[in-house]
Order: structure tokens, then sequence, then C-alpha cells
């Protein structure tokens, strides 16, 4: 096999182990859904600057683009970059409770008078939340990220209650009805869940 024939191979075997469509890759790339077309064909070959552009995207060296390789490189890429993204994730949210874990001890320490700092760990979770939501949408991961949605708002709901029930002086008697709001919200991502999945 010549370089095309390799760089065209690899290339559509790299772009469906990502789930991209010819047209998506291109829109990655600035470039048309014809050209990255061609380049599958074999019947053309991207500039370097092109190569290097793909070869990031994928997580490849150019030279894993354009040589015949065996067809376990991409599931080993792909491997090596779910590992990668996990890792990620756990530093983060463990970056989140470092934190957490530090504002509850000085609180402690400074203001020992200060009651309920362990409040300091509820809002941990939200925040929790929040970042992975933010990695989950970047790595475009759609069911993970209506998971992440889900806790996101359960975990809101249980700081906002615990905050009033302990804040105020006299908390309403009612105040479970705060876990009500979250039964549409819920509904809703359930619906936009499936509906991206569809789309």
């Amino acid at each position: 096999m010549d370089i095309k024939e390799n760089f065209a191979k690899n290339l559509t075997n790299f772009r469906k182990q990502a789930n991209l469509t010819q047209v998506e890759l291109a829109e990655k790339l600035n470039y048309s859904d014809k050209a990255v077309s061609k380049w599958e064909r074999g019947e053309s070959i991207p500039d370097l600057y092109a190569l290097k552009n793909i070869a990031d995207l994928f997580d490849v060296t150019i030279d894993t683009l354009i040589k015949e390789h065996p067809v376990l490189t991409p599931t080993k890429t792909k491997s090596k970059k779910r590992s990668l993204r996990l890792t990620i994730a756990i530093c983060s949210t463990a970056l989140v409770w470092l934190v957490a874990l530090c504002a509850f001890a000085c609180i402690n320490m400074i203001i020992p008078s200060i009651e309920h700092t362990w409040m300091a760990l509820v809002y941990a979770l939200p925040v929790t939340m929040i970042v992975l939501l933010v990695l989950t949408s970047v790595w475009n991961k759609k069911i993970t990220t209506g998971v992440i949605i889900s806790l996101l708002i359960w975990s809101t709901i249980i700081s906002v209650f615990f905050t009033l029930y302990y804040l105020l002086a006299t908390p309403p008697a009612n105040l479970w009805m705060l876990f009500l709001i979250g039964i549409p919200l819920q509904i809703i991502i359930v619906f936009w869940s499936i509906y991206r999945k569809i789309k």
C-alpha cells in the first residue's frame, strides 16, 4: 500500500472510532466534506498542516496516520483516551473535595464558634457536578451529561434544603416541598436526553 491508501484507510477507521461523520470531521478541520471524502477514497492527501491537525484530533502521530497498521490501533487509542479522561475527571473531583475539606478545617480552626461548618462538604456536591458537567460537555458524552445534570439538580436542591433548614431560626414545616421542583426538571432532562440521542 502507498501513503495515500494507508492514510485513507487509517482516516476512515479513526473517524468511525470517534463516531464522526465526514461532515463533522470536515467542520472540525475547517475543510469541506468533499475534501475529506477524497482523502478517504485515497484520491488525495492533505497538506502537512492538515495532517498535524488530524493527528492531534485523534491523539495519534502523523506516522500513525500514513503507515499501515493493524486494525487494533484505533481501539488502543480510544482506550488510552478513555483512561486519560477518567484520570482528569477523578483529579478534578478530588480537587473540589480538597478545597471543601480545607474550607471545613480552616473555618473550624479559625472560628470554632461557627456552627454547621460541615455544610462546606454539602456544597461540594453541586460544585463537583458542575466540574464533571463541563468535562462531559467538552468530551461530547451525551448520556453521561444527562446523568450529571440530574445529579446537579438534586444535589443543588439538597444544598438549598440544608442551608434553609439549619440557617433559618424556624424553618418552615413544608420545606420538603423544595424537592417537588426537581420532579419536572428531571422529566425535562429525561426527554431532552432522549431527544439528543435520537438527533
